[in-house]
């Protein structure tokens, strides 16, 4: 398969040159090293450090861009930290490429601080304006690494296991052998079985490409088990409030566990102010159930799982609008 490239019109620095890679500075409990050399910090309970070694070769960048060694000054490495369904974008480092060919900085992060997938990356940019290139245009950048923290969607204080399964392997999951998946709320917190055994289901969640029809697919996929997940323990959480009466701590104890957390996590949203908790969705509920559960409830997931974008996505992607035209024809 033919490799695409970019041409630019300046001076830049072949592909692969600068290289980020990312460590745990120690053992941390809750974070994991993943092979692609990302970080899954999704179960960190408390704050944790990384080091983010970058590694180049100033010669050699000096040669691609026709730079004399005196002149390194006229561009500079820098890393960058940025939120990936966020504005956030911080410069967290800056060096000079005649600093050596290692160059490492140490980054610490809360959990109780982040959330969604943070994405770290460097760059080689101009600091002058030379040759008609403007200062802080890129001339190299390294892959980028993420570290995973809880979604926004995930339940305040605990995120769900998730679990690959082969449910054709399996006698109990004989009966959705071939469906995507099977949601565990007896267990505490509730685990997402999502099957293994379902022809290039795998393949295509764990697919890492933006673009495209696998990426597609994949966001259409989350999006649909994301729907049903929500709609599922809310419903089962909210169906515990109409027999636990006004009290509050008779409703934390009739909840508890998850069922609390999810909705704490939700009130606010299914109530349609900041400041409703657990107690005004209890009142809801006794009060009008039907609302509550057919009408605002499914209203909400959707809004909060941007099912019409992924719908839009995919119906871009593989459908001709000609022929999404309503027919009376067989």
């Amino acid at each position: 398969m033919a490799t695409p490239h970019i041409f630019y019109p300046y001076p830049v620095v072949r592909t692969g040159w600068l290289s980020l890679r990312a460590e745990l500075k120690a053992e941390s409990e809750g974070v994991s090293q993943l092979t692609h050399g990302s970080i899954d910090a999704v179960g960190a309970p408390e704050p944790f450090e990384i080091d983010l070694t970058l590694e180049f070769d100033p010669g050699i960048a000096r040669r691609d861009l026709n730079l004399e060694e005196e002149q390194s000054n006229h561009v500079q490495l820098v890393l960058v930290e940025s939120g990936i369904h966020s504005r956030l974008r911080v410069k967290v480092a800056e060096f000079p490429l005649n600093g050596g060919t290692r160059a490492v900085k140490t980054v610490r992060y809360d959990p109780a601080d982040c959330r969604g997938d943070i994405a770290l990356q460097a760059f080689l940019v101009y600091t002058v304006q030379a040759s008609r290139v403007a200062s802080g245009t890129r001339c190299s950048e390294s892959e980028r690494v993420l570290v995973h923290f809880d979604e926004f969607g995930s339940p305040p204080g605990q995120g769900i296991e998730i679990k690959w399964v082969d449910f054709s392997k399996e006698d109990r999951y004989t009966d959705v052998k071939d469906e995507l998946f099977v949601l565990d709320l007896i267990t505490e917190p509730p685990v997402l079985l999502l099957n293994e055994g379902l022809p290039g289901f795998k393949s295509v969640l764990m697919s890492r490409g933006r673009r495209g029809s696998a990426a597609r697919i994949r966001e259409a996929e989350f999006t649909l088990i994301e729907s049903q997940v929500w709609n599922v323990m809310l419903a089962e959480a909210l169906g515990r409030l109409v027999d636990a009466g006004d009290d509050e701590e008779e409703i934390n104890e009739q909840l508890g566990g998850w069922r609390g957390r999810v909705l704490r996590g939700w009130a606010p949203a299914l109530m349609g102010y900041r400041e409703a908790g657990v107690k005004d969705l209890a009142s809801r509920m006794r009060a009008h159930p039907d609302e509550l559960l057919l009408n605002i409830l499914p209203r909400k997931v959707q809004l909060r799982a941007g099912a019409g974008r992924s719908f839009s996505g995919l119906n871009g992607e593989f459908i001709d609008q000609r022929t999404t035209r309503e027919s009376d024809d067989e």
